[in-house]
């Protein structure tokens, strides 16, 4: 059996995350992955660390749904620039704290890096310009 390359991984982790099914997704993570969300200078690991970090966003936007605009492959390193939408329906949980439900429609900009082996994700770092998040829920002017 051969082994996908990565964008191919990553391509598919974006898919399952579009049909809702993130058992798909936690499944191509290592037991051992490391996830840094840059933006908000967290850490999550392991396929559980990944699911809570996806959670944030299903939770405070069930809608959530990401449009990959640009993969670039590197051998075992992707990077992706992808915009994410959703509406603010549920709480928005944030390092400093619970952001009740706005009602609002948020479109971010994301930019990711992944490192790949044997067919699953071991590391990733999320960029994102959380500033346009709360401008987007009227929580910055």
């Amino acid at each position: 059996m051969t082994t996908p390359d990565a964008a191919a991984v990553i391509h598919d982790l974006f898919n399952a995350f579009n049909q809702g099914d993130l058992a798909r997704v936690t499944s191509l993570v290592t037991d051992d992955f490391e996830l840094q969300d840059v933006s908000a200078g967290l850490t999550f690991r392991g396929p559980q660390g990944f699911n809570q970090w996806l959670q944030t966003f299903l939770t405070a936007g069930p809608d959530a749904k990401a449009e990959v605009q640009t993969t670039i492959e590197a051998g075992e390193w992707v990077a992706t620039e992808h915009v994410g939408k959703f509406t603010h329906t549920g709480p928005l949980l944030s390092p400093a704290g619970e952001v009740p439900p706005t009602g609002r429609r948020v479109e971010l900009r994301f930019a990711e890096i992944y490192k790949v082996k044997e067919g699953k994700l071991t590391e990733m770092r999320a960029y994102y310009d959380s500033a346009t998040m709360l401008r987007q829920l009227g929580l910055l002017s």
